[in-house]
């Protein structure tokens, strides 16, 4: 199975403790996607109060409500996380995506 990499887009200026908040993240993320095999891709709103989940599809099985809402809420709880541990950490996630990238 190829190693999947993080690849995060994010337009947010950089400040004190950003290197560390933006490892932090990375390494969170990176270990939703390692938990989560079937995660390709997931984006916050500006709010922080949704989060939009792309799933792999495989022709002849689809993802119920339930798993999406299960995943959504690690990935929820990712963010809650973040937030406890980084002064900035939620703060970093407003209207940004994380996508698998398969080398």
């Amino acid at each position: 199975m190829a190693k999947a990499a993080l690849e995060a887009k994010s337009t947010r200026p950089h400040g004190l403790g950003s290197e560390r908040a933006e490892a932090l993240i990375a390494k969170r993320a990176q270990e939703l996607f390692d938990r989560l095999p079937p995660l390709l891709g997931f984006s916050f709103d500006e709010t922080l109060s949704g989060v939009d989940v792309e799933l792999q599809r495989w022709p002849g099985h689809a993802w119920s409500d339930e798993v999406y809402d299960e995943v959504e809420a690690l990935i929820m709880e990712f963010a809650s996380e973040l937030a406890a541990a980084h002064p900035h950490g939620g703060e970093r996630l407003r209207g940004r995506s994380f996508a698998r990238h398969v080398h």
